[in-house]
Parts: C-alpha cells; structure tokens; sequence
C-alpha cells in the first residue's frame, strides 16, 4: 500500500482525496478507458466522509478507488482549513460530462439507474449531444441489490454490451458498493457513481443556479429544493465540528496513519495494473 501523500492526496476526516483539477481528473479518466483494465472512480462529499466513518464497506471502496474527486463544497473548504488544500470542487456530474465530450469516436457507454423512461431518455439525449460517443447500452436502477441471482443478471447485461464507460447513478453509497463488488467481472475500463446524473441528463431535475455553483452553495440549493434537512444537516454539521476539533487540536480527525493507507483493490490484482 501507498501513503496518500505519496499519489497526491490530501486526507479528510480518514478520506484520501486527489489533488486534482477537473481538467487533471478528466485526463485521468481518459487514461483509465484507454488502458482498458477496470478503474473505479468515487466522488465524495461531505455526507459520504461521515458515512464512511461508520461504514467499513464504504471506508475500503474509498481506500480501494483509483481516482477519488472531492465533489463537496463541504471537502474543498475543509481541506483549505486543515492545511492540505485541493485545486477546485470536481462534481461527479461535470467530470462525466468532461469524459463524455473528450472520449475518443467509438467510445461505448452504459447507463445504469434511475427509472426506465429516465434513463432512456439520458441515453436518447446524451446519444445526441455527444455524437462521438455510442451509448451501447441501458439499464434501471431497481431490482434486488446484492442479491445474487439478480446481480448476476445486471452484470451479465452490461457485459454484453462491451461499455468502456459505466456510469451508475443509483445515490450514495448504494453505487460505490454495486461497482466495488462487481467491478472484477464487469472488467469496465471506467466505473464511476454519478447519483443523480442521469436524472439531470434527462431533463427530469435541474441543477442549481450557475451563480449558486459558482460560489459553492450547490449543496443549499440540493437541501432546500429537495427538502433533505432531516438527511442531510446532521452529517453536514458532525463534518463540519469534527473538521473544526482537528484544527483546534481538540481530537484526533482520522487525517494520517492507516487512514491515509491505499488498498490494493481486487480488479487491479486480477490485471496486474
């Protein structure tokens, strides 16, 4: 294993993000297809850092991942306040979009989540504006997760359709786990969550004002628009007490030791990449 510091990572709360632009992790992504071993890619926020926090599975896939973007206003500032910044926020969303657009002609995608009417649309409109792209394929989000009769099915679908790009937009953590399992037989050059991303390609749900990303304020817009106060403030203000204890020196934030360890993930000792 690799200290975080030695891969360019900053640790958050016991979560190893990478320094990198949206630009960077867009050519990291690109690599990643074209080396055609699997990858996987994780974008946390801040709910997702606490989670992991008591989440083993979910604390070994961010260790395991081979690119993890700080998508969270919430992860930017906190690393600016514990002296280990990070270039800029990279939302999952514009990262994929980023994928999307520079992918070589004959880059073959799959879509995975959301209801089938939604992501036949994202499919149908992403087809359209990416036309360098093949979207080779579709699925919904629901059925029996981790059963193993219905994984199989899942897997076996995407399988056949020969994806170099996986995208999976069935919320967090459910979709960091899915691709962690499977990855090793799914063998995707690039695997990555993208929660409500294919909602948003589909026209069925709006992002927020530019101005409002532009300032990092995203997150509001998420809580007040989807009335996610109950879900989402109590994460929002255990991150961000337990950020400020670390810089007062008042306990432990789980920033070195093991918790800046990288594993070696499973589909990575199957290629040897």
């Amino acid at each position: 294993m690799k200290k975080a510091s030695d891969r360019g990572r900053s640790v958050i709360l016991g979560v190893a993000v990478d320094r990198v632009t949206l630009a960077e992790a867009v050519r990291r992504c690109l690599d990643f297809v074209a080396s055609g071993a699997p990858h996987l890619v994780v974008t946390p926020n801040a709910e997702i850092v606490m989670a992991a926090r008591r989440d083993p599975e979910l604390r070994q896939v961010l260790r395991q991942a081979d690119l993890v973007v700080p998508d969270g206003a919430g992860v930017v500032l906190a690393a600016r306040l514990l002296g280990r910044p990070v270039p800029e926020r990279v939302a999952g969303v514009d990262l994929a979009a980023g994928v999307l657009a520079g992918a070589p002609p004959g880059t073959r995608v799959f879509l995975l989540g959301s209801t089938p009417d939604t992501v036949a649309e994202a499919a149908r409109r992403l087809q359209a504006r990416y036309p360098n792209i093949t979207v080779c394929g579709r699925r919904d989000g629901y059925w029996a997760h981790f059963e193993p009769q219905a994984d199989r099915e899942v897997v076996a679908a995407i399988r056949a359709a020969r994806p170099h790009v996986l995208l999976t937009g069935m919320g967090a953590p459910l979709q960091e786990k899915w691709l962690a399992r499977h990855l090793t037989e799914l063998a995707v050059p690039l695997a990555m969550g993208i929660g409500g991303g294919i909602d948003l390609w589909a026209g069925k749900a709006r992002r927020a004002p530019d101005w409002m990303i532009r300032l990092n304020l995203e997150w509001v817009y998420r809580i007040v628009r989807f009335g996610r106060y109950r879900r989402s403030l109590p994460p929002l203000i255990g991150f961000a007490l337990r950020v400020l204890a670390e810089r007062l020196g008042l306990g432990p934030g789980g920033g070195g030791g093991d918790a800046a360890q990288q594993e070696e993930p499973p589909w990575r000792k199957t290629t040897g990449n």
